[in-house]
């Protein structure tokens, strides 16, 4: 089923209308469904392609290079990254598990499911683990 004239993408509803966010760029939506803004980075990548090599990704890494020269800010600051990617991450578990997870707010880490649980950490090549 496509929606949004997309194949792929993500769509967030907020309270005041919605965005789509697919590898190209994104679109914004009031609740009525009139696009407000929109924001497209080179040139357009058909969404059903699966190799991952896109211009938003190319653009994210492009921006956080720069910030590391100092030569620009970061576009999403890495408390903001943060949260998105804890997000997604979520997103893929509840997906893995089908079904919805309960979550604590103050950690993101899920509660009374430790099946969902298994996938919140990682395994770390031996010599790449993080140490706090």
């Amino acid at each position: 089923m496509r929606l949004y004239d997309r194949d792929r993408g993500s769509v967030i509803m907020g309270t005041k209308g919605s965005v789509v966010i697919d590898r190209g760029g994104y679109d914004v939506y009031d609740w009525k469904g009139k696009q407000t803004d929109t924001f497209r980075v080179g040139h357009a990548a058909p969404t059903a392609d699966l190799i991952g090599a896109d211009n938003m990704t190319d653009a994210h890494f492009a921006n956080f290079i720069a910030a590391i020269h100092g030569d620009e800010k970061l576009n999403s600051p890495i408390p903001v990254a943060n949260v998105t990617v804890t997000m997604l991450l979520l997103s893929n578990i509840a997906w893995f598990v089908n079904r919805m997870l309960r979550l604590d707010t103050e950690t993101a880490h899920i509660l009374d499911d430790p099946e969902a649980m298994k996938y919140w950490g990682r395994t770390y090549e031996p010599g790449w683990e993080v140490t706090v």
